[in-house]
């Protein structure tokens, strides 16, 4: 099916569908929904109360200019921000989620309240990146206007108990509790990015956000406020000096350069002498328990320095330029393995393979991709690529026109953590994506929580509508299983099926008529 280039408006009246509703009421923040003329048509309590407008049903409130009047057509003394959403099928919808800005606290007074967190916590600072003289252009009063969105946007994402603090003109920091690794810290910090990076209506128009994030830990980076504050600023520096938007937790003072000159030779030598492998986890058919697909999965354990994690050695990669040296490695292993299956009486549809975005910038990965084709007698539609870091399509002219190019050539394309920000819907209206891969944390509490259900049910939704594939990854349970068969979801991938497996092992699995699935 053919989609447009931009969403097109719905004419007339459209009312706001479940799942922007069951957002609404899942909203911690005051929050609520406009139709085109600015007329305030529902709200949560924590908007009721805010404004003092009991009836949910009467509210009679409007938004005018960017601004709340009551009936009388009298401005409120509160400050809004509001995002435009789309409709499920793709289309604009004429309506809006208004937020009420929040207010937040002075550096010291943020200080003081680290104190009351020793039982671990992380310091995040925000900021708004440059792009070609557009924060120059848009002044000071729209500036404003993008911070509060981001303010708005990032006390409904933040554990309980954060705080924030505007600790510049275009800076924000928020302190909260954190007990988990810098892994997982990191993994958080991409969710939210992907989230602060969708569309924010400033005066007329709605702008991009470019941002950079810096996280660090207390007690790990710091054990007082101002060496906390200072590893936060450091992580800063490096997301800024990143060619894409990117977010950077801190490391203890010189574990980021020892690790660098530990691990860039000894990856220059593990990629030239082919001692990285890979692994494979299965794509299945949740109802037959057939494998339609694979992931593809990198690994590294070195005889002398033991098992390196992906995100070590793919920041080692970037960092030393030989991102491009361990694509072509890949691409060239990965091609040579599918051709193997599709000898195979039983094959694969297809291999899913990983994109790092520094390769988006770099005609290297374009090339390598066709010489594989023509190396392996492969077709383009049997590697499908998995775009990790979308946010940088959002920002990057050279990023977005070579997903154009592997479009044309006929690669599929795979939104990676979809689920996780506004602007998922935008996005798959305006590039070639044909596939969407639906984040674990939309389906962590699937069987119960009602929110969770509309947002499978909007990929869903899409499926039907679009023709996207949709692969919802992280299914861990039969009882996640279930609830998706019954949302209409046919594609899933995780340990309930398989976990990441050898070539070898995934050839056994692909002759079994279909995978055991535990169903209790």
């Amino acid at each position: 099916m053919t989609r447009s280039s931009q969403p097109r408006e719905i004419p007339g009246p459209c009312p706001p569908n479940p799942l922007a509703r069951a957002l609404l009421d899942q909203l911690g923040r005051p929050a609520a929904l406009s139709d085109a003329s600015g007329r305030v048509v529902a709200m949560n309590a924590a908007f009721r109360r805010e404004t003092q407008y009991g009836e949910a049903s009467h509210p009679a409130i409007t938004l005018v200019n960017g601004s709340l009047r009551d009936d009388a057509g009298q401005p409120l003394p509160l400050g809004v921000v509001t995002t435009g959403l789309i409709h499920p099928e793709g289309l604009l919808a004429p309506w809006r989620l208004v937020e009420l800005a929040s207010r937040n606290v002075s550096l010291p007074e943020l200080a003081h309240r680290f104190s009351a967190l020793a039982g671990g916590a992380a310091l995040l600072q925000l900021e708004l990146r440059e792009q070609g003289g557009l924060l120059h252009r848009l002044g000071v009063e729209h500036i404003e206007a993008i911070l509060n969105g981001l303010e708005a946007r990032l006390l409904d994402t933040l554990p309980p108990g954060a705080t924030l603090c505007r600790s510049r003109s275009e800076r924000l920091m928020a302190l909260f509790p954190w007990h988990h690794e810098a892994k997982e810290l990191q993994r958080q910090a991409a969710t939210w990015q992907a989230i602060l990076s969708t569309p924010l209506a400033v005066g007329d128009r709605m702008v991009v956000p470019v941002l950079s994030l810096g996280l660090s830990r207390s007690p790990q980076d710091g054990q007082r406020f101002e060496l906390l504050l200072e590893s936060s600023y450091q992580a800063l520096a490096r997301a800024h000096n990143q060619p894409v938007p990117s977010a950077c937790v801190a490391m203890p003072p010189g574990r980021e350069q020892g690790q660098v000159r530990l691990l860039a030779h000894p990856l220059a030598l593990a990629i030239d002498q082919d001692k990285l492998r890979l692994l494979y986890q299965p794509i299945v058919d949740m109802a037959a328990g057939r494998i339609e697909g694979v992931e593809v999965l990198c690994r590294w354990e070195d005889p002398v320095l033991g098992t390196i994690s992906p995100s070590d050695f793919i920041a080692v990669a970037e960092a030393t330029e030989q991102i491009n040296p361990l694509g072509s490695w890949l691409i060239d292993q990965v091609f040579t393995q599918v051709r193997r299956w599709q000898s195979l009486p039983v094959g694969i549809r297809y291999a899913s393979l990983n994109i790092s975005p520094l390769q988006l910038h770099h005609e290297e990965l374009v090339q390598a991709l066709r010489n594989g084709l023509v190396r392996h007698g492969l077709q383009p539609s049997q590697v499908m690529l998995e775009i990790t870091e979308d946010q940088t399509i959002e920002t990057c002219s050279l990023a977005r026109e070579r997903l154009l190019t592997l479009h044309r050539l006929g690669f599929p394309l795979a939104m990676d953590d979809y689920g996780t920000g506004y602007s998922g819907l935008q996005r798959l209206s305006t590039l070639p994506f044909s596939a969407v891969k639906v984040d674990r944390s939309l389906i962590g509490s699937i069987e119960t929580d009602r929110l969770q259900q509309a947002m499978v049910q909007g990929a869903v939704d899409l499926q039907n509508t679009a023709g996207l594939r949709v692969v919802v990854e992280g299914v861990e349970r039969p009882g996640q299983r279930r609830m998706l068969l019954d949302l209409g979801c046919r594609l899933g991938q995780g340990f309930l099926f398989s976990r990441p497996v050898p070539a070898q092992r995934l050839e056994e699995l692909l002759n079994l008529p279909s995978l055991p699935i535990r169903t209790t």
